[in-house]
């Protein structure tokens, strides 16, 4: 699979979990980015081009995505610790 392919199924496993419309950006420059901005009716996402290398980085990010999403706000880094660390 390629990355663009990669990416397309990352975005629509995103919006399946969330019933949210995602933008989702690849950051070239910041491998580890990981970033959520909400809007009503939309999730902006940018991820780091780790998530194109390491598949642990990815799942940690749609675990990520979805659970700011889904708190409407997106999340502090120890928060995210926590919901992790109960699951």
């Amino acid at each position: 699979m390629d990355d663009h392919e990669f990416l397309e199924r990352i975005k629509a496993k995103l919006e399946r979990l969330t019933d949210t419309e995602i933008h989702l950006e690849l950051d070239t420059e910041d491998a580890e980015k990981l970033q959520v901005k909400l809007q009503p009716g939309a999730a902006f996402v940018t991820l780091g081009s780790n998530v194109l290398e390491y598949s642990g980085f990815a799942r940690m990010a749609v675990e990520y995505v979805v659970a700011s999403i889904r708190s409407g706000r997106e999340l502090e880094t120890l928060e995210f610790q926590m919901l992790l660390s109960r699951n």
